[in-house]
């Protein structure tokens, strides 16, 4: 694949990473600059969700502008050979190129609290920004979020986002039924478990559990298979920073914060990430 021209602009370089659905390179452009392209497995270029997942991705980043998210630069449909295949070539998805690492590994290094605290603040307000576009993301975890050299972060991988703003994005406003289970068990909130859907308030929950692990490192509940995770999200109590941080101080006024992003009830929670990223700047 090294050498190959994506899309009749895009050089494959170097290969970054490969998951079930396809692979991703260092590419540059004609005019030298390097990106990070998403190519699909050519044998699941022709699936329909695989397609849609990307097209989804590309379709939630379009235009959205945020230092906290990444910039989606171009989508297209790659026909090697020069002529449409049965299943219409191979689609890509261009994004600008990274270095760091992921928040996952970051914070499995051990992260002092008050760094912890400003890696999520920054995932809070990137996820803000994408609410405010109609969008949902539906998948929000460290693994999710990059985090680049000096400390800035970036979220990651929109494959699952769901667009709630019917105006703007019309027919592709639903695009997973309902009922379907999406997330991470860690992360889930305690609706989705129940197959209901998914809203801002549900993101909430996520990244409040993701900014709940960066100053505590670890997340709030411990589980162990499908029954307990829904058993710690539906009924256990919320544990307090310092509990699942012992000897943690000075961050007492956060408890608050989390006792309303991780409500079991999502009414009870901030309506969506920009309440919370609002509530937090009252910290200081």
């Amino acid at each position: 694949m090294l050498g190959r021209v994506v899309g009749e602009r895009y050089r494959l370089e170097r290969a970054l990473g490969e998951g079930a659905s396809g692979r991703v390179f260092a590419a540059r452009t004609p005019e030298g600059a390097l990106v990070a392209l998403k190519l699909l497995h050519e044998h699941e270029g022709s699936t329909d969700k695989e397609r849609r997942r990307l097209e989804r991705e590309a379709r939630a980043l379009n235009g959205l502008e945020h230092p906290a998210v990444v910039r989606v630069l171009d989508f297209g449909v790659d026909v090697a050979s020069g002529e449409v295949s049965a299943s219409g070539g191979t689609p890509y998805l261009v994004v600008e190129l990274l270095v760091g690492e992921p928040l996952d590994v970051t914070l499995g290094r051990g992260v002092p609290p008050h760094d912890g605290l400003v890696l999520g603040r920054q995932v809070v307000e990137g996820l803000a920004a994408v609410h405010a576009a109609g969008v949902l993301h539906r998948d929000v975890k460290p693994a999710n979020v990059f985090v680049l050299p000096g400390g800035r972060v970036k979220l990651l991988d929109f494959g699952l986002a769901k667009f709630t703003d019917e105006a703007r994005w019309g027919e592709h406003s639903q695009l997973t039924r309902r009922g379907a289970q999406l997330g991470t068990p860690a992360y889930m909130p305690p609706e989705l478990w129940f197959g209901e859907a998914a809203d801002a308030a549900s993101d909430v929950y996520s990244v409040a559990t993701l900014l709940f692990e960066c100053i505590a490192g670890v997340t709030p509940y411990d589980a162990d298979g499908r029954l307990a995770w829904v058993r710690a999200h539906a009924t256990a109590p919320l544990p307090t920073l310092a509990e699942r941080r012992p000897g943690l101080r000075g961050f007492e006024k956060l408890d608050a914060i989390f006792t309303r992003a991780l409500a079991k009830e999502r009414s009870e929670r901030f309506a969506d990430a920009g309440q919370l990223a609002r509530a937090l700047a009252t910290l200081g």
